[in-house]
């Protein structure tokens, strides 16, 4: 007994009884494609700038991987992006082609759109087998870049103000024990993260006091609220923190208890080759053969077992063995069960080099610049993808320790959960105090990725990876599936095209694979053999997803604010001077123009209103549109009858073009020439009956001038629908002006803040590439900023300045 006591009271006391651990095979093999979990995908946007004011277009590159080695992700084939407001509403959404694992896109903030926080997120159907933290997701600060904007400039310094003198009084205080316990007589590490009401860190002190009042250790706060302190808990004793803040307050909070029984796990990632852990059992913990497994992303990259006798044992591992990143390393039992967990960050020397060179230093305005590149990995041609944004830094300021870039994402925030506090921080200047500080983060922040139940789960995933569009459906008479019955899907868009299928034993079909871009208009018909006219055919339509909004910090959205108003000023200018030429128009309503409800049922002749062509509230013909001076169709009727629309698609009720329920998106599309007619449900109104819960709240039908024309050669008969669905959207090209182009407007002020973009950067197999583009008028100094990937999976990121006078 006493011999006991004394093991278990000798905390340093460790041996190395481990060997590979020889079930790591079998466990690998559940991540091979068809057997259950089979790998992580990641996303991460570059955006041209980090804010934006109304009319301006978001521009962005989506960098796709699979896998902790970050190399560009074979696996899915569509990348849904989505624009979306503070209350989760989402205002535009985009199906992005993924090709060699890239794809770009925009958002145009057009008006109607509020000035305000909003998110850019964006996600392949894969990701959502591991909930909504995978996803990629930003906060974008939208200001009013309209010419009666709200932002002055004597309002700027009361921002800022605002800012700076701000006081919370709530603040957080959590305490977490390294691997997720104290146990009795054994040395342990204890991480602490203190956060003020506004979400971010605050400093602090204080001191570590047994139940008597006895002082065992001080401690103080790092980087962002956190940090950590040494503990070796007695039996008998309980530990308690009293803390002192900078204005004078202080918080008593008492620490995690002490268990006799379970882990402790040290890990020591200080030296630059090697990781050292020290595994310690307490004196009731059972003798066992403990498993250590090191994973990221889904994949096990070393795995060790006990086989010793002995409670206490320990491990080097060469950090050669890990990919840059988060692994997590955790302790299991002997039937699989985890025990303990801790995150370690392993950071190898960058080896993709980017050598962006420009020609100078010093340009004038208005003058050409020319770039080339150069990308070596370890010094060799590395062929890879990459995205380059320029802006003047005269009117767009960015914060470079909560900027996201390549490597803050895929290296950190995209594996760990919640809001990560300045992520730059961390790769800005690698020192061991930013070590240690990135330490705690991992020891405090806690890991998303997955649970080692997934692991042992090897059923089907729910969500498959998309390679392509599909559209399914069943065909039944009455209620009843109908085996064996011909269905035809075809399209005259860009071309006839027809395909064929034949219905299973459940009735069900399915065209997989297609690729067709946005506003495609498919007629899907099915026929049977026998009694044609009691057919009908259900399409399956894409589930509503919802996702939750990622809480930020409102000082954050404070400080963007502050940021934002000068840019703001700044695009009223630019906006200003696109007026003065007639460029960038925004579409108006003629004022003087009244359009009086009518309902006469000949008025559109090819409407499929199912109370009859004309049976509705308000009737609009092609006549009453065309007085409209206006592009879009949702321009057209802004205000009109009290429809309202943000962003092209309207606030409520439901959406019908030609017979067929839409999406937002399909409606946002339309232009006011393409319409034939318009006739408007009201929410409550008897017309909308019989259309059922779809059209309780109202609702718009449209008949378009191709429904017309569609008419002459189609009978929509029993089996038969017309289909728009979401195609791929083809992104809109950056406009860059060529002043050596007698053709440009010389005239016209060039009040650009982004000066460039391209998101199409490819590098030959000599690692080379150029670009070139015209500065605009601003002086002052222009950053340039290009990140990619190559081929093997290796993560560049350069950032330049030059000055334009």
């Amino acid at each position: 007994m006493k011999l006991k006591q004394r093991i278990c009271s000798s905390a340093l006391a460790f041996f190395t009884f481990f060997h590979l651990f020889g079930n790591a095979q079998t466990l690998d093999e559940k991540f091979e494609p068809g057997r259950g979990f089979i790998g992580v995908e990641k996303v991460y946007l570059q955006f041209d700038k980090p804010y934006y004011a109304i009319g301006d277009t978001i521009y962005f590159k989506a960098y796709i991987t699979f896998g902790a080695e970050n190399k560009l992700s074979a696996l899915s084939g569509i990348l849904h992006a989505e624009l979306v407001s503070q209350d989760n509403k989402v205002f535009k959404a985009l199906n992005l082609m993924i090709t060699a694992g890239t794809a770009h896109g925009d958002f145009t903030l057009s008006d109607g759109l509020k000035k305000g926080n909003y998110y850019v997120r964006a996600y392949t159907n894969w990701m959502r087998n591991e909930g909504n933290n995978a996803l990629f997701e930003r906060m974008i600060s939208i200001g009013d870049g309209g010419l009666k904007s709200t932002f002055e400039d004597g309002n700027l310094l009361k921002i800022k103000n605002k800012v700076s003198t701000q006081m919370n009084t709530k603040i957080d205080v959590q305490f977490f024990p390294e691997g997720g316990q104290l146990v009795t007589g054994n040395y342990s590490k204890m991480a602490f993260k203190i956060l003020g009401q506004d979400g971010l860190g605050k400093k602090a002190e204080g001191v570590v006091t047994d139940e008597n009042g006895v002082e065992v250790l001080k401690f103080h706060t790092g980087h962002a609220g956190m940090g950590s302190f040494n503990l070796v808990p007695k039996k008998g004793k309980t530990y308690k923190a009293i803390i002192n803040f900078s204005d004078g307050s202080t918080k008593t909070i008492a620490l995690p208890k002490a268990n006799d029984q379970g882990y402790t796990f040290s890990l020591n990632n200080n030296d630059a080759d090697t990781i050292r852990i020290r595994i310690a059992g307490g004196c009731n913990s059972p003798v066992q053969e403990l498993k250590l497994i090191a994973q990221a992303c889904g994949k096990i990259y070393y795995a060790v077992e006990n086989i010793s006798d002995n409670k206490y044992f320990s491990i080097a591992i060469p950090k050669s063995k890990f990919p840059s990143g988060i692994i997590e390393f955790t302790l299991q039992s002997p039937t699989g069960e985890p025990l303990i967990e801790r995150l370690a960050f392993i950071e190898h020397p960058v080896s993709l080099k980017l050598n962006l060179n420009a020609q100078k230093q010093k340009y004038a305005i208005r003058e050409k610049v020319k770039f080339t590149l150069d990308a070596k990995n370890n010094n060799k041609p590395s062929v890879g993808s990459y995205s380059v944004a320029v802006i003047d830094e005269d009117k767009v300021t960015t914060d470079t320790l909560n900027e996201s870039t390549i490597m803050t994402s895929l290296l950190l925030t995209a594996d760990l959960k919640g809001y990560i506090e300045q992520p730059g921080y961390y790769f800005s200047h690698q020192t061991e105090e930013t070590r240690t500080d990135l330490d705690n983060l991992l020891l405090t922040q806690g890991y998303r990725y997955f649970t080692w139940k997934q692991i042992a789960d090897t059923t089907v995933p729910k969500y498959q990876p998309e390679k392509a569009i599909n559209i399914s459906g069943t065909v039944k008479r009455g209620n009843k599936p109908i085996a064996g019955a011909e269905v035809k899907l075809f399209s005259n868009a860009g071309g006839m095209f027809m395909l064929d299928t034949i219905t299973d034993m459940k009735g069900r079909f399915e065209f997989a694979g297609l690729i067709f871009p946005d506003s495609t208009k498919f007629v899907i018909q099915s026929k049977v053999k026998k009694a044609q006219d009691n057919v009908t055919l259900q399409l399956d339509t894409p589930a509503l997803v919802y996702m939750p909004i990622m809480p930020v910090p409102e000082e954050i959205k404070s400080s963007n604010e502050a940021n934002l108003a000068v840019y703001v000023l700044k695009a009223r200018q630019f906006y200003g001077e696109q007026k003065k030429y007639g460029i960038n128009q925004r579409p108006q309503m003629l004022n003087e123009i009244k359009i009086e409800a009518r309902k006469e049922t000949s008025v559109i002749p090819h409407s499929q209103n199912l109370n009859g062509a004309g049976a509705a509230d308000h009737i609009l013909t092609s006549k009453d549109i065309e007085r409209f001076i206006c592009g879009r169709l949702s321009d057209c009727l802004q205000g009109v009858f009290g429809l309202h629309f943000v962003n092209g698609s309207p606030t409520g009720g439901a959406l019908i073009i030609d017979g067929t329920f839409v999406d937002l998106d399909t409606f946002a599309t339309l232009q006011a020439d393409d319409i034939e007619g318009i006739e408007i449900l009201r929410p409550g109104s008897h017309y909308a009956a019989i259309y059922g819960s779809r059209m309780a709240n109202g609702g718009i039908i449209v008949t378009t001038k191709r429904a017309k024309k569609q008419n002459q050669y189609y009978r929509y008969a029993p089996g038969v629908i017309t289909y728009m669905p979401k195609g791929f959207y083809k992104a809109r090209e950056f406009y860059s002006p060529q002043y050596d182009n007698p053709h440009t407007n010389q005239k016209m002020a060039d009040l650009r803040s982004t000066i460039y973009w391209n998101p199409n950067i490819i590098t030959d197999k000599d690692g080379k590439a150029s670009f070139s583009y015209f500065n605009a008028d601003g002086k002052g100094t222009y950053r340039v900023v290009i990140e990619g990937i190559d081929a093997d999976g290796n993560l560049g990121r350069q950032v330049l300045r030059y000055k334009v006078e």
